[in-house]
């Protein structure tokens, strides 16, 4: 459909180029091949009279004409996505959906469970992908989860926040340790030295990365800590504790949790951590549409009860 002469349908080729700036990751978020989104933005500067994305040395730059747009689009995208669901009417009883949600292990452990379960008693036609926390590849976990990813929904630690998403703070909670409950090493606690000179059970993405929040802090703080296994789930990390003197930082909902189940003491950590509040963000274009609104609040609901003291 063509507005003024401009192709509406080129307004989210638009919104996707201004975002990445970049004609390769435009098209993969698109689902388009390279050269149809390249012939997309051929047709929107000949529309435009503009060059909106400047060569500037290897990337490429936004003019000024559209950094001016890209708010604009944005938001003409997300009120269109208000209009064509403005008459749905969501019926949880009738609904027959798949939501893709995007969290840490730790999430999934400790409120999915009883999100889960929730949906099954009031939605049961509704089913529930859950998905690992996706390694990015410019750093900005909630754009890879929402745009790449397409996922509904995404669960990530406050730091992790992208502001250009909507956001509702979900739980709170903090790091201590768990070691092995009949190892006489830590019968008094853990203390810094003995923190740093111990064998730690750490989690990390599958090439490496360690990107848990106890990592980024004690980094920042230039603490190293001496890695004898690295797993890709925080659940695991109490089968490589038990029988040995190791330490393993998590939170302590799971941290409990696992203590319930195996032979494991949790403690203070030795140092304080920050505060990593866990919050919710969506797509902008999703803000109103009423099956996920729904979600969200059965989801914000069901993690408040967590919060309870």
């Amino acid at each position: 459909m063509r507005y003024r002469r401009l192709d509406l349908n080129l307004l989210v080729a638009l919104d996707a180029l201004l975002d990445e700036c970049n004609v390769s990751r435009a098209a993969e978020r698109l689902n388009l091949g390279q050269s149809a989104t390249s012939a997309a933005l051929a047709r929107l500067r000949e529309h435009f009279n503009d060059p909106l994305l400047i060569p500037v040395g290897r990337r490429l730059e936004p003019s000024a004409l559209a950094r001016g747009l890209a708010p604009k689009v944005r938001a003409a995208l997300a009120l269109t996505g208000e209009i064509v669901d403005a008459s749905v009417r969501f019926e949880p009883a009738g609904c027959d959906r798949r939501f893709t949600l995007v969290a840490s292990d730790y999430i999934a452990a400790v409120l999915l469970p009883s999100v889960s379960r929730e949906l099954a008693r009031l939605a049961p036609g509704v089913s529930l992908a859950v998905r690992d926390l996706p390694l990015p590849r410019d750093g900005d976990v909630v754009s890879e989860a929402l745009e790449y990813r397409r996922s509904d929904l995404v669960i990530v630690p406050q730091r992790r926040v992208n502001p250009r998403y909507p956001q509702q703070v979900l739980l709170s909670d903090e790091l201590c340790c768990i070691v092995c409950a009949e190892h006489p090493a830590y019968r008094d606690g853990i203390d810094l030295a003995g923190y740093c000179a111990a064998d730690h059970v750490l989690r990390e993405f599958a090439d490496g990365q360690n990107l848990a929040m106890d990592a980024l802090h004690l980094h920042e703080l230039g603490i190293a800590r001496r890695v004898a296994v690295a797993v890709q789930s925080f659940s695991l990390m109490a089968e490589f504790i038990v029988g040995t003197p190791r330490v393993a930082t998590l939170f302590r909902r799971q941290a409990e949790a696992l203590a319930r189940r195996y032979p494991l003491r949790v403690l203070p950590a030795p140092l304080a951590f920050p505060a990593a509040p866990q919050v919710l963000q969506w797509h902008p274009q999703r803000d109103l549409e009423p099956a996920q609104a729904w979600l969200r609040e059965l989801i914000v609901s069901q993690a408040g009860v967590l919060d309870q003291p």
